[in-house]
């Protein structure tokens, strides 16, 4: 593996905080609870660097965090936050745009840190201002919609002679990214076709519909919880020859093609950051709503061989990182 460009290396680290949000002194002195839609396998990439993020300022799996999983079943989650609220969670961290929506009529009045809002917070009415959200929300915001339209022109620079792009779809994650990325395909010329898709799919029999004439790509709209099939769908698409792009690196580490997002190593532990913040006295309220600064572009060059593709030079010079 090879870093073409050097970020960071303090993941965890958290520093350049506000001093409100640098709290790191001291025992926690609450609970926070994290809610995720789809799954808390401690092999999920965000549980792995939020996992290490919160221990680092202390805070005890079991004992200080408490985890609950909606598993793929949204009707689940108003039980699961009142659970943890009721087992002294101070808190609520709330992975992806869905869970949020839920989570926000189910806890009026608790603090929620979320990640992934998905949509335009402000627009939508989840906050009052990125500054100042004014109500009992805040966290990351990563816009979604706006990488999808990155993700479609990427794959049109990667792929040569590509006509047409299966936009890879969960319904439950509402329409935002889908019509971002099928009007940013119409404008380059590129024919759209839909796949919904879930965790639990066949990706044989959904990848072998698209083979046909015309030269296919697949860009995968993010879901939750996605990333514990990512072995599968990306050998899948190896096998009926489909460039792929994604928006998690280890995605890509997994062999789908490429990956274009926001450092999560860099990005995510903020969420840690304000909820330890919100225990130790400060309102969510007051705590500005983030939007990642460190974007990283990832190729699998071993996979792009096997598809037997030559990436343009222009498009290497862009890459972050070759995965060799």
């Amino acid at each position: 593996m090879i870093d073409r460009r050097a970020f960071a290396s303090g993941a965890f680290s958290l520093l350049g905080l506000p001093e409100a949000l640098h709290a790191q002194q001291g025992r926690p002195r609450g609970k926070i609870g994290y809610l995720h839609p789809v799954t808390i396998s401690q092999k999920h990439s965000t549980l792995k660097i939020l996992g290490a993020a919160w221990r680092q300022l202390g805070y005890v799996d079991g004992e200080t965090v408490l985890l609950r999983s909606g598993e793929q079943n949204p009707t689940t989650l108003p039980r699961l936050v009142a659970e943890l609220i009721a087992s002294g969670c101070g808190v609520l961290i709330v992975v992806g745009g869905e869970a949020v929506r839920v989570v926000v009529k189910a806890a009026a009045t608790t603090p929620i840190v979320a990640i992934d809002m998905e949509t335009d917070p402000v627009q939508t009415g989840l906050i009052a201002s990125y500054g100042r959200p004014g109500g009992n929300v805040t966290g990351l915001f990563l816009d979604l919609p706006s990488l999808a339209a990155k993700w479609v022109g990427l794959l049109r620079e990667i792929v040569p002679g590509l006509e047409r792009v299966a936009l890879a779809w969960t319904p439950s994650t509402g329409k935002a990214q889908l019509d971002v990325a099928t009007a940013a395909a119409k404008a380059i010329g590129l024919e759209t076709t839909i796949m919904e898709i879930v965790t639990s799919d066949d990706f044989d029999a959904q990848f072998a519909r698209l083979v046909g004439p015309k030269r296919t790509g697949i860009v995968q709209l993010t879901a939750p919880g996605f990333v514990t099939v990512s072995e599968g769908y990306a050998a899948a698409a190896i096998r009926y020859k489909l460039p792929t792009i994604n928006f998690l690196r280890s995605m890509a580490e997994s062999g789908v093609l490429v990956s274009y997002g926001p450092n999560q190593e860099h990005y995510f532990p903020r969420a840690i950051a304000m909820a330890d913040a919100i225990l130790k006295g400060e309102k969510p309220d007051n705590i500005p709503v983030e939007r990642p600064t460190r974007f990283e572009f990832v190729l699998n060059l071993k996979t792009a061989k096997a598809l037997g593709l030559a990436i343009p030079p222009l498009v290497l010079a862009q890459v972050d990182e070759v995965i060799e």
